[in-house]
């Protein structure tokens, strides 16, 4: 609870790119079930999809880390039938973001 809280510090804070170090470390902990996970990537739209500014703030890294994430959850059937539009969503902004950062970063 207090790394979510910490998360939405800093977003309001504009500390984007600090933002999505914490997403990305609140996902790869695995902490609380995988409907909070879940929420917290729905939560996390906005900062996937470059915030206010439409900024790329996570790298391909990161963006890969909370992919794998979440197919982990659909392949060990952690998430309700319901979920598969949100899925899709988080999906969509997730590949959305990769391209976009791949584009950006140098090889």
């Amino acid at each position: 609870k207090q790394w979510y809280q910490r998360r939405v510090r800093v977003v309001k804070a504009g500390e984007l790119r600090g933002a999505a170090d914490l997403l990305v470390s609140l996902v790869e902990s695995k902490m609380g079930p995988p409907r909070f996970q879940i929420t917290l990537l729905l939560d996390s739209l906005p900062l996937i999809n470059g915030g206010p500014t439409g900024e790329i703030v996570m790298s391909s890294r990161q963006t890969y880390v909370l992919m794998k994430a979440l197919e982990d959850m659909q392949i060990k059937k952690l998430l309700k039938e319901g979920d598969s539009q949100k899925v899709e969503t988080i999906r969509l902004a997730l590949v959305t973001n990769l391209a976009s950062s791949l584009l950006e970063e140098p090889w």
